[in-house]
């Protein structure tokens, strides 16, 4: 099954995918400018070839893949021309916070102590999967942040369904292995 090019369905996929693919694409790049061209990228050219995509998976599988093959090759430019960024622990993240509606039950994780502790956690965790070699970034990205089922990143990634879990396995453990101390360390 192929598509012809309609700018209004098109536009229907723009806005059921856009967020999810910034999504990744930045936590594979770790910068808001960047992801921002990417992801644009990303529709460009997923309009480009829309007329070609045949349905053999679902829509967002296709921009996924689109969107992790122009990421690694961004990648691979920067890596020609100079070393990997490495981030601060200190540099701090941005998240998406609207409190602007008004609480009516007292949530007791909006102690300032455990939010602090929860997003050095995660800063922490951030950092060291920006550490992580391409291959293990991708797998834990799709699975752990976007929650994607085991086939389907191995649809986006181009592998066997083997080769995710092995690649999982590995990333997780490097994680650990890494976390450990900072993890030990807290009470």
């Amino acid at each position: 099954m192929t598509h012809t090019t309609s700018n209004d369905e098109f536009g229907e996929v723009i806005e059921e995918n856009y967020q999810r693919v910034y999504n990744v694409i930045y936590r594979l790049i770790g910068q808001e400018h960047e992801a921002e061209d990417l992801t644009q990228d990303t529709f460009v050219n997923a309009y480009r070839a829309w007329d070609q995509f045949r349905g053999d998976s679902q829509v967002y599988t296709w921009l996924y893949r689109i969107a992790v093959n122009l990421t690694k090759n961004r990648l691979e430019r920067w890596g020609r021309r100079r070393q990997a960024h490495s981030f601060s622990l200190d540099e701090p993240i941005a998240y998406d916070q609207d409190d602007s509606q008004p609480r009516e039950v007292e949530d007791w994780s909006r102690n300032p102590e455990l939010i602090a502790t929860n997003q050095e956690l995660g800063d922490v965790v951030a950092a060291q999967v920006n550490q992580l070699r391409l291959e293990y970034k991708e797998v834990i990205v799709l699975r752990d942040y976007e929650q994607l089922p085991y086939q389907e990143i191995a649809d986006i990634l181009g592998c066997s369904l083997q080769a995710v879990k092995s690649r999982l396995f590995r990333a997780r453990s490097i994680l650990r292995e890494s976390l450990a101390e900072y993890l030990n360390a807290c009470p």
